[in-house]
């Protein structure tokens, strides 16, 4: 079956539930990164849910100017954002956690910020993304299975959905491939692509098992 207006693919969203975590994989190099962002987060504008951005190493900076390059401005400015690294601020930024070498220190510290990035919050949509920036600092398993465990832990956690977003190029060819392990994580896992002026995605995992197999398709006009 496949999904096709901009409507049906929110109804998609909608039957996600709280507590989700899912995982997109896309191909690079291309603009569907900043399409899926932008979803989500018209998405979240259309339901009234609020839109909270882990932005490792500067990653939302540069959705924020292609996104420009098509005539879309502004649109993350009420975002709330949890910087790992970078230096350029896009959106609320409501804290800053440094790329440390040590994985328990930086998770530590990440575990404190995210905490402050959700108190109050209730039935967000959350977006993690340049997150293969972050493993590919990554040369042993005891820091990979440490970030990893951290991401398990935040599955069930109802005051959001969460959609890992993350470029299959880079994570195959760094040190640590996270993908496998996030795959077996996810609850719903799609891959992401874009075709011509399409955006599509096709379901690979799904707690609904009648979804398995769905294409969502949605043009990128219809998003921008």
């Amino acid at each position: 079956m496949a999904v096709g207006k901009l409507g049906e693919v929110f109804q998609f969203l909608d039957s996600i539930g709280f507590g989700e975590t899912v995982l997109v994989e896309y191909t690079s190099p291309n603009y569907t990164l900043d399409f899926m962002v932008l979803l989500l987060k018209r998405y979240a504008d259309d339901r009234g849910h609020p839109f909270v951005v882990d932005d490792h190493l500067d990653t939302l900076h540069v959705i924020n100017e292609h996104l420009r390059f098509f005539g879309v401005r502004n649109i993350f400015d009420d975002a709330i954002v949890l910087k790992t690294g970078g230096v350029v601020n896009v959106g609320k930024v409501i804290d800053r956690v440094k790329v440390e070498s040590e994985a328990s220190s930086y998770l530590r510290r990440y575990a404190e910020a995210s905490a402050k990035a959700f108190s109050g919050l209730e039935e967000s949509i959350n977006v993690v993304i340049g997150l293969e920036k972050l493993f590919a600092f990554v040369e042993d398993y005891r820091n990979f299975y440490e970030i990893i465990s951290s991401i398990d832990r935040f599955l069930g956690n109802r005051k959001r959905k969460a959609f890992y977003l993350l470029d299959r190029n880079i994570c195959e060819r760094i040190p640590i491939n996270p993908l496998p392990e996030l795959e077996k994580t996810a609850s719903t896992f799609l891959d992401v692509g874009l075709d011509g002026n399409r955006l599509i995605g096709r379901i690979r995992k799904s707690p609904d098992i009648r979804m398995m197999g769905w294409e969502i398709e949605v043009s990128v006009e219809d998003i921008l």
